[in-house]
């Protein structure tokens, strides 16, 4: 089934807003990028805050769906894959987690973006907390958000020192950073 014309804008603008952030994507370059007029692009997102909302939502469920395909049975594979599906996010001097942007923007995003990006964070929190409780971690909800954090500012970091060896390190540190692992 071919592409819509509102899926190549998410999917152009999700590639923008990776590697140059959200408030740096104009509808102008979504429209040259997809080949139509910037109206065009208005059509479909009537604001940028309609198209961050869009945006968010799409690579969340994207997101959401690769971690339904993590097993839980092994907690060592599953946090493995976890940060996986981090580390594939983050392509050094090209791009890192849509969220990671949205968050880093946060302060002067829109406020149904940020809610959405929130959404995003909260959801795999969620999922680690499941995770860790289930393998009896002590307290797997603030050791969710210390892994979330932590490799979320590790690829920010990690990126802005034009260095990926950092995000590793970091990734590496939150795991075992929740002691009984």
């Amino acid at each position: 089934m071919p592409l819509t014309m509102k899926e190549k804008i998410l999917i152009a603008a999700e590639k923008r807003v990776r590697s140059a952030g959200f408030t740096e994507t104009s509808f102008r370059d979504l429209a040259n990028d997809v080949g139509i007029k910037s109206a065009s692009v208005h059509y479909h997102f009537p604001t940028k805050p309609d198209l961050g909302e869009a945006l968010v939502t799409r690579y969340a469920e994207q997101f959401k769906a690769e971690l339904d395909k993590i097993g839980l049975d092994d907690l060592h594979a599953a946090l493995d894959g976890f940060i996986s599906l981090y580390s594939n996010a983050f392509v050094l001097n090209e791009s890192i987690c849509l969220c990671a942007v949205m968050g880093a923007e946060a302060i002067g995003l829109p406020e149904n973006v940020n809610q959405r990006t929130k959404a995003f964070f909260e959801l795999n929190k969620a999922w680690l907390e499941a995770l860790l409780v289930k393998h009896g971690v002590g307290d797997g909800g603030d050791a969710a958000s210390l892994i979330v954090a932590a490799l979320e500012g590790g690829m920010i970091v990690a990126s802005a020192s034009n260095d990926r060896s950092l995000f590793e390190q970091v990734a590496k540190a939150a795991i075992r950073g929740i002691g009984s692992i």
